[in-house]
């Protein structure tokens, strides 16, 4: 590599850095990292921080050392932000993990809930939240006015929803120990 100290740090000195060195810079990476494209982003980000943080650049130290420091806090960048977004997705899966769980233990409390309600309660209940009828077609169905079939549905939800709160609860303080 020529002697650039006294042009000082320009877009032909950087070529020729560029073209000097990105196959070293590229080797040392790919060495830590198993992703070429990986080792590819860290390499270009390298020579990029170079450029940016040029007037940094002292002729008194070698350029090879000065360009192997940017790739090393490069390389540290990039290990940190790994395993902040590896922390982030084990979180996101224990989350899901969690959540699908609880929506199955939901779905069977649910299940249990609405077999203990009176027989009445739970058909209408059934017919209109399960099978999707409608109030005028339960009351023709069962043969009781829309009024009765509003009051059982009423009954029922109320009723649901207070061995729902009790679950989320009782799931809640569970989980707190």
């Amino acid at each position: 590599m020529t002697n650039m100290q006294g042009q000082g740090f320009d877009e032909v000195f950087f070529k020729e850095v560029f073209d000097t060195y990105f196959d070293k810079i590229f080797s040392a990476f790919r060495r830590k990292v198993t992703d070429t494209n990986v080792a590819q982003d860290l390499t270009q980000l390298t020579f990029l921080k170079f450029w940016e943080y040029r007037s940094t650049y002292t002729f008194e130290l070698s350029t090879e050392i000065q360009l192997f420091r940017k790739a090393k806090l490069v390389f540290i960048d990039w290990l940190r932000k790994e395993a902040h977004q590896r922390k982030i997705m084990d979180e996101m899966k224990q989350i899901s993990e969690k959540m699908h769980s609880t929506k199955f233990e939901l779905t069977d409390t649910l299940k249990i809930a609405i077999e203990q309600l009176p027989a009445m309660r739970k058909k209408v209940f059934s017919l209109a939240y399960i099978d999707g009828y409608s109030h005028k077609e339960i009351a023709d169905q069962l043969n009781i006015s829309t009024k009765t079939v509003d009051a059982h549905v009423l009954k029922a939800l109320n009723q649901l929803r207070k061995l729902l709160a009790f679950y989320v609860i009782i799931t809640y303080i569970s989980q707190l120990s």
